[in-house]
């Protein structure tokens, strides 16, 4: 039997049993006594030998097995889950994610090869045959150790009647006779009370013979009653089962589909189909707009509402919710935590939140780096934070929320925070800035720092931290999908990483603006506001041309100069584009505002357009030009 066409069915399934036994095992290792989870790794640990003999992976299923051995003793109390034990059962789901993973590269190229070599990944696993030995080892200890069930039983029974021997051996003899007296006394007053028990007796029988009578002959009627009862919903029944077999002879009823897998590819298809379908009505509203009639007005407006409701649904298709990397994250924490002796507690608040799968992928490696930080750089060990008057357990919190067109996600943690100071000294010895630029720089401009490729506090490179690329990829990562990130610490208290991140990049919402003879798209998840100022009313500082709103200075950036086209002549007003990056506000001008726009995003797939600055891709109207789309965080 072919079982290929069940391994992305097994593969998605393992991946999911495994998540949910190191969630088990990580529940454990807070509450060892926790019966709910420990029954709820055991029939996961089943359920999984079960999938793999079906699949025929012989040594997923030995593993499995001794691992289900194991929690069993857990479950009879013969064996409590200490940190030891805990520690080799997160050992053997590593080796079960890497069996499994080769398991469906073999079974998918088919080749021989493949089974006898041992591929890239494989050095990332435990070895298998190592953590099974192991497993072995304590399992077949514990039988060897147990006692048997009959010598357990005959053993205790033995050691109950030595005990009685030996009570009545040890007996003195002046107890004797105090013993009789006892006895005799013992027995007058037990025959006294014998004769009130036949007293009683007989008074009860007399009471009992009237009372069954009574009881009798109502239980009789209530009989009676009962069976004309059963007999009529026997009836029924029977009627009810005749007429259902006379419907169902005409009819066969077959499973209903729940659901059904889709390709990724298959859903990218979609998308561009319905991108197409988007330009395309924007092309009919223009040329109904210039037919003015009525009964093409309405047409449109159904149309419109249908390609919308369409396109909402693809949007939705393409969701997958925050769990889907952040399932990966407490077994992380939990393992650097233990590597660097450190307590620490990670909570996942609002895992629920969906983004689009673009996004999703892309925010995996940001994430991993701003946690790694955050245990290596940011909480301390037990005994520095009590020198600190802190708890000895630090706290790292992931917080995802929806903002209108985005979504927020912020890291925070309650350890040491960023020195601003420490930041310039190590900025300065790695000769990232020079000394008049260090003293220039206020705490918030030296904080952002950390993001500059090759800075790093660290003094020894270890395997989490010290080469100065992972804050530099957070930055590049968020900023490519057109987000922002912002970072607020405080010395002594912590930090906090705030990401900025549009719901999907494959359709949103800009603001088309005029600059020149050129049309361009600004995102809004960038825009502030937009606002029409005097001309007199800019002012210059350093060289820089601002404006106040608000008592505040906003610099102010001329489309027209970034793009080299000659100013305007004799202008009176200005319009201004608020836009925000990570905290930081400036107004483009621009000539005018077209109005809002749903617009497509194709991305640059020339490599000598990929490195443009300012534009982060292209949409094609209506009419079909091609109209530029502005990268506002490669502006600022």
């Amino acid at each position: 039997m072919d079982m290929s066409k069940y391994m992305s069915i097994f593969r998605s399934e393992s991946d999911r049993n495994i998540k949910e036994m190191s969630d088990s095992l990580l529940a454990l290792e807070k509450n060892p006594e926790n019966a709910e989870q420990i029954n709820m790794l055991f029939r996961i640990a089943h359920t999984f030998k079960g999938m793999a003999a079906t699949m025929r992976f012989k040594e997923i299923v030995e593993l499995t097995h001794e691992m289900e051995s194991l929690i069993d003793k857990f479950r009879t109390g013969r064996l409590t889950p200490d940190p030891f034990l805990t520690d080799i059962l997160f050992e053997c789901l590593d080796a079960l994610e890497g069996l499994v993973k080769n398991a469906c590269a073999d079974m998918e190229t088919k080749t021989e090869e493949r089974k006898n070599s041992t591929g890239e990944d494989s050095n990332f696993y435990p070895d298998s045959e190592k953590a099974l030995k192991t497993l072995r080892t304590i399992n077949n200890s514990l039988e060897e150790s147990a006692p048997q069930e009959n010598e357990f039983c005959i053993f205790s029974i033995d050691k109950r009647i030595e005990k009685t021997r030996e009570n009545k051996e040890v007996e003195p003899e002046g107890e004797k006779k105090k013993g009789e007296r006892e006895g005799k006394k013992k027995e007058v007053e037990e025959k006294e009370e014998e004769t009130k028990q036949r007293e009683w007796h007989k008074e009860g029988e007399i009471k009992q013979r009237d009372g069954k009578e009574r009881e009798e002959k109502i239980e009789q009627r209530e009989g009676e009653e009962r069976e004309e009862k059963i007999e009529q919903r026997e009836g029924e029944k029977k009627k009810k089962e005749e007429d259902g077999k006379e419907e169902k002879k005409g009819r066969v009823q077959s499973p209903k589909i729940q659901s059904s897998r889709i390709s990724t590819e298959q859903l990218d298809k979609l998308m561009n189909l319905v991108g197409e379908l988007v330009i395309n009505r924007t092309r009919i509203k223009e040329l109904i707009a210039e037919s003015k009639s009525k009964d093409l007005d309405f047409a449109l407006s159904e149309y419109q509402k249908l390609t919308r409701e369409l396109q909402e649904e693809v949007l939705e298709i393409r969701m997958v919710p925050l769990d889907q990397i952040t399932n990966m994250y407490p077994r992380m924490i939990r393992d650097l935590s233990k590597a660097q002796n450190k307590k620490i507690d990670f909570i996942i608040k609002g895992k629920e939140i969906k983004l689009d799968r673009t996004v999703m992928e892309e925010i995996g490696d940001p994430l991993v780096h701003l946690l790694r930080n955050a245990v290596d750089h940011g909480i301390e060990t037990p005994e520095k934070r009590v020198e600190f008057g802190k708890e000895e357990t630090g706290n790292i919190t992931i917080t995802a929320s929806r903002q209108q067109n985005h979504i927020l996600i912020k890291i925070e943690d309650d350890g040491r925070g960023i020195d601003p100071e420490i930041v310039r000294k190590a900025a300065l010895e790695k000769g990232l800035i020079c000394r008049e630029e260090a003293e220039q720089l206020s705490e918030r401009e030296a904080v952002q720092l950390i993001f500059t490729p090759g800075f790093s506090t660290a003094s020894v490179v270890t395997s989490l931290s010290g080469r100065g690329v992972g804050m530099d990829i957070v930055k590049k990562r968020i900023e490519r999908l057109g987000g922002s990130v912002r970072v607020e610490s405080k010395p002594g208290a912590g930090s906090r990483f705030e990401l900025k991140l549009p719901i999907t990049i494959a359709l949103y919402q800009a603001m088309l603006v005029k600059v020149g003879m050129e049309r361009y798209a600004i995102p809004f998840t960038s825009i502030i506001k937009s606002i029409s100022i005097r001309n007199k009313e800019v002012r210059r500082i350093r060289g820089e041309e601002v404006v106040i709103i608000n008592e505040k200075a906003l610099p102010l950036l001329r489309l027209r100069k970034l793009f080299q086209l000659p100013p305007l002549q004799n202008e009176e007003s200005l319009v201004v584009v608020i836009v925000e990056k990570a905290g930081q506000y400036i107004g483009l001008v621009v000539d005018s505002l077209l109005g809002k726009q749903e617009v497509i995003i194709k991305n640059f797939k020339s490599r000598f357009l990929e490195k443009t600055r300012g534009f982060s891709g292209a949409t094609i109207m209506g009419d079909g030009s091609v109209i530029l789309i502005l990268d506002v965080n490669s502006i600022i």
